[in-house]
């Protein structure tokens, strides 16, 4: 369904119509947020080295629309996190993004992975995201 508005806009004595066509919004019955599938970093890494991090994502209903990785240093406390968007393998659920390297300024880092459906429902990795994220040491 359509509908038109007519917008009359008066410039020096002249009048000019305009016509907009909106389409109506139809609610999306989808409720059913992302489901994240992921095996957490659990070994220490070498400091300076990019961290590969990657994770099934499926969403039954809309469809996902994007997957973010979400990281900061241990010792950022309160600090925003930095993000990355996470790709997806060509034609797979598998979704794939890193930790830069260059990021890494501390023994440890935090990260969690945030996933989006086209009906704005979301999930998190670990599920409780920002507030209880990953972890995993770094060493020289």
């Amino acid at each position: 369904m359509h509908g038109l508005v007519l917008l009359m806009i008066g410039c020096n004595s002249n009048l000019t119509s305009h016509t907009v066509t909106h389409d109506t919004f139809e609610e999306n019955s989808d409720e059913d947020a992302p489901v994240i599938a992921d095996d957490p970093v659990a070994e220490s890494l070498p400091f300076g080295d990019d961290v590969p991090i990657s994770a099934t994502v499926t969403d039954e209903g809309s469809g996902v629309l994007f997957v973010t990785l979400y990281y900061k240093n241990e010792t950022e406390g309160d600090a925003d996190w930095r993000n990355a968007a996470m790709q997806p393998l060509s034609g797979d659920d598998v979704y794939t993004g890193s930790i830069p390297g260059e990021d890494e300024r501390s023994s440890g880092m935090d990260y969690y992975i945030e996933a989006t459906d086209k009906a704005q429902n979301q999930a998190w990795a670990p599920s409780r995201g920002v507030d209880d994220p990953y972890h995993f040491r770094l060493y020289e």
